[in-house]
């Protein structure tokens, strides 16, 4: 029994030694193989630094002058607000579509010419036999006519028949002034209409003429006495007289028909 139990101490003991040895040898070889791979990787060799120039001093540093103080900025003016567009001017007509001005008118116009006709017969004589006024109405009753009037009137001869045509002024003036010299008592008058609420209304007709100027017409009663003898005479007639653009008479038409003698009952 003594004998065998030193033996199995000393086998023990062989086998730790033989396995620490073998450990061992795996480590080393561990370390070997780790060394070798690390001395096969290249190492880069540090950049070689540029050596940096020599700095200048700094240089010496100017004191800055004394800032005046500082104004405080002025309240900013508040953005003009967005001005409204002026409404557009009203446009002025061209000269063509401006209104015209009035003509004259139809009714004053007959009046007219009919006062300065029946005033031909208002002048007088004088004790000597000289004419008073007689030539200022006949220049008067001219002053209605254009210097180429074509006037149609009734005849002065008892043997003509129609109308007697006068050609300007001057054969218009003979008629005025024979009218003035051998009638009196001239009245002519218009004709008046009623109907219904009016009463004894002048009727003028008027029309604007194609190269200017107005035309009128109207109805008339005419009535006059012989100078020579004071015989009274009436007729109806109708009178036309067209007005050129400067408002003198271009064309005077005047009939009297059915021309009788009133005598007294």
């Amino acid at each position: 029994m003594s004998n065998c139990k030193p033996f199995s101490f000393r086998e023990t003991a062989m086998r730790q030694l033989i396995l620490l040895i073998f450990i061992s040898a795996v480590i080393g070889l561990f370390a070997l193989e780790f060394q070798a791979q690390t001395s096969k990787t290249p190492q880069t060799p540090p950049a070689a630094q540029t050596p940096r120039p020599p700095q200048a001093p700094p240089a010496a540093q100017t004191p800055r002058p004394p800032q005046a103080p500082q104004t405080p900025p002025a309240a900013q003016t508040p953005p003009p607000a967005a001005q409204t567009p002026p409404p557009p001017a009203p446009q002025t007509p061209p000269p063509a579509a401006a209104a015209k001005p009035p003509g004259p008118d139809p009714v004053q116009l007959a009046e007219d010419w009919m006062v300065r006709l029946n005033n031909l017969s208002n002048w007088s004589l004088t004790f000597e036999g000289k004419e008073m006024g007689r030539e200022e109405l006949v220049n008067k009753m001219m002053e209605l006519y254009a210097p180429d009037v074509v006037a149609e009137v009734p005849p002065h001869d008892d043997d003509q028949i129609g109308p007697v045509v006068l050609r300007g002024s001057a054969n218009v003036q003979k008629w005025v002034d024979k009218i003035s010299r051998t009638q009196v008592r001239l009245f002519y008058i218009q004709r008046r209409q009623t109907k219904k609420q009016f009463e004894g209304t002048k009727l003028v007709y008027s029309t604007p003429l194609p190269w200017g100027g107005v035309g009128i017409s109207f109805e008339i009663i005419a009535a006059w006495s012989r100078r020579a003898d004071r015989r009274k005479f009436t007729g109806p007639g109708s009178v036309f007289l067209q007005y050129n653009a400067a408002g003198k008479i271009d064309r005077l038409r005047l009939y009297v028909a059915e021309i009788d003698e009133v005598k007294a009952l």
